[in-house]
């Protein structure tokens, strides 16, 4: 709840004159039928005149046995007029602010639903690797929309109901008494039973709400990693087995939106049977008072107008109990995705922006040192990288290499602080990098991630991506340098061509060339390649190499990879074994002097062209 009165706290101006439109109609429909009954009792009047004495005498009560008792009615259309005109005033007024209650309160919805999505994708964005990965793709999916739309959902109908509620039931009881307290005594059976049936049908619902989310993140989840790997299910004949995964999860969510549909059916009934039968018990109760108490002349016209104030009344408060009912329905759900949004606005992250700005408006280098560091992510009990020590100097190529799982791409990762070092120094120019601001240390970098990721646009947009101002000169310099002109030449479009969600309409190699661009465009003072030539044949690989060494002289190049002739002609080779520097050196130093890189490259390459 407060994390709802905190995002309505900027709109506080409109959330007063919603409750003030709501306390305008929840009045006017109080008023409505008190108006009706006056029509009743002062418009339509009764004379009755008895012969006594052969004298005719108005009287106030006539006995029904007697034969010479005649009734006149009398309409006074003056009376009539004027209170239908406030009725006809008030309906005008109770409308148009039910129609300004609906734009104000909708728009309000709209505006705090926009500004929960917009903290939650900022925050996102904010958080590291560790953070996102531990919530999971799927669930932060789930929770800047659905859960959104839930709080938005509930917050609207709080806006329109939290002040009629009690405005209507408490005015609708004073009224109803004020007209006749004997036909309201039956509200006294009603509304408690009421109550009751709608308490029974919360205390069941409740519970399932709170699973029903899990229920919607499980299938997000399943959908999303059965369309992301589309190619591999097919590869592997497993689409019957993921139909049967969706299967399992849509069934589970259809059969608990079920149970809570099947209980939320029975209300409905239940709460139309006790409607009636309340209608039912004032009608006796006035039959009651009208006929058996001898009520005639106006005493019984007036009788019959409460009557019918009191049935307008009865079903207003009704109503009421209901709205309160199924707002307490429904907070309980809306607390659950409000806890849901809550959880990733208040996600701490273990990457802090606390650099200084001085550093800014700096020119560095781009020389990087490496000095002892080590690092373990927060949840584990060792360290994946140990002692880690090394120098960069612009204008070198550092290569990283190693088997599987030695910790290559967590060591570059550390660069751009994706994760942040757990012991050590790590500086640029002699800077520490925590010392910068986050803006200006990514802004030295170039980052080609192992995962050649594209946007859904064309490609002069993804590689215009890498730097926001980035002529047309600029972007075709950068993908020549990549290797990648001569495939975006042969489309038709060129650089307009589109690129589908995922670059699902280019390959492995294109895909790679164009992020390869993406980063070159940048022109920073360090590039990463995370393992970005594992899909270009040996040829591009050669020639996109060369192309760099000629064009990025003055920056300083980290590649990270597993193909060995990829990284001979580095100037420096790292060779890392269960996150240790094992080797240290050119290729033919390395030969000779590391047992793992020389194992490495025998298992790839024959001796004669590793020499």
């Amino acid at each position: 709840m407060r994390l709802m009165f905190r995002y309505l706290r900027p709109y506080w101006k409109g959330t007063l004159i919603v409750f003030a439109l709501v306390a305008a109609i929840a009045i006017s429909g109080l008023l409505l039928p008190d108006y009706m009954s006056k029509i009743l009792s002062e418009g339509i009047s009764a004379e009755y005149s008895m012969n006594i004495g052969g004298t005719w005498t108005n009287v106030t009560y006539c006995d029904p046995l007697l034969d010479t008792c005649t009734v006149t009615q009398v309409s006074d259309f003056n009376v009539i007029l004027k209170y239908s005109s406030i009725m006809l005033g008030i309906t005008l007024v109770s409308s148009l602010a039910a129609i300004l209650l609906m734009k104000i309160s909708a728009g309000i919805g709209t505006k705090v639903s926009r500004d929960m999505r917009s903290d939650i994708y900022k925050k996102v964005n904010e958080l590291s690797v560790n953070e996102t990965s531990k919530l999971g793709t799927s669930t932060l999916i789930t929770r800047a929309t659905n859960d959104v739309t839930q709080v938005q959902n509930f917050m609207m109908m709080l806006l329109r109901m939290v002040l009629r509620i009690p405005i209507i039931m408490i005015g609708g009881i004073y009224f109803a008494i004020q007209k006749s307290a004997d036909l309201t005594s039956v509200l006294a059976v009603g509304v408690p039973v009421l109550a009751v049936v709608i308490g029974v049908v919360f205390v069941f619902v409740v519970p399932l709400f709170k699973q029903l989310q899990k229920k919607i993140d499980r299938l997000t989840l399943v959908t999303r990693e059965s369309i992301n790997g589309v190619r591999v299910i097919r590869a592997f004949s497993q689409g019957e087995r993921e139909v049967e995964r969706f299967e399992v999860a849509n069934k589970d969510l259809n059969d608990l939106q079920l149970k809570t549909g099947k209980i939320m059916a029975v209300m409905n009934p239940s709460v139309n049977l006790i409607f009636n039968l309340v209608m039912v018990g004032i009608l006796y109760t006035a039959y009651m008072l009208v006929f058996d108490g001898n009520l005639m002349g106006q005493a019984g016209i007036t009788q019959l107008a409460n009557v019918s104030a009191v049935f307008q009344y009865a079903m207003q408060i009704m109503f009421s109990v209901l709205m309160l009912t199924m707002t307490f329905i429904m907070y309980p759900r809306a607390q659950v995705t409000a806890n849901r949004i809550k959880e990733v606005l208040t996600t701490k992250t273990s990457i802090f922006d606390d650099g200084s700005s001085e550093y800014d408006e700096t020119e560095f280098k781009g020389e990087v040192v490496f000095d002892k560091v080590c690092f373990k992510f927060p949840d584990a009990d060792h360290n994946i990288l140990e002692d880690i020590t090394f120098t960069a100097k612009p204008g070198e190529t550092v290569a990283i290499i190693g088997s599987t799982g030695s910790g290559k791409s967590t060591v570059v990762n550390l660069l751009p602080r994706l994760y942040d070092i757990t012991c050590g120094n790590l500086t640029i120019d002699g800077v520490a990098i925590k010392d910068m601001k986050l803006k200006k240390l990514r802004s030295l970098i170039g980052f080609v991630s192992q995962q050649a990721l594209l946007f859904t646009g064309t490609i002069k947009d993804n590689i215009g991506f890498g730097k926001e101002d980035a002529t047309d000169e600029e972007i075709a310099e950068a993908a020549e340098i990549a290797q990648a002109k001569e495939f975006i030449e042969e489309m038709e479009k060129k650089y307009d061509s589109e690129v589908e969600q995922g670059g699902v309409n280019l390959s492995g190699g294109q895909k790679q060339r164009v992020s390869i661009a993406r980063a070159i465009v940048r022109k920073p003072k360090i590039y990463i390649f995370d393992d970005s030539f594992s899909a270009l044949d040996f040829k591009t690989d050669y020639n996109l190499r060369k192309a760099l060494k000629e064009h990025v002289q003055d920056a300083t190049v980290f590649i990270v990879a597993q193909r060995i002739g990829t990284i001979m002609d580095a100037d420096k080779i790292i060779v890392l074994q269960e996150g240790k520097i094992v080797g240290l050196g050119k290729h033919k130093e390395l030969l000779k002097s590391c047992d793992v890189y020389r194992e490495i490259a025998y298992s790839q390459m024959e001796e004669e062209e590793l020499a």
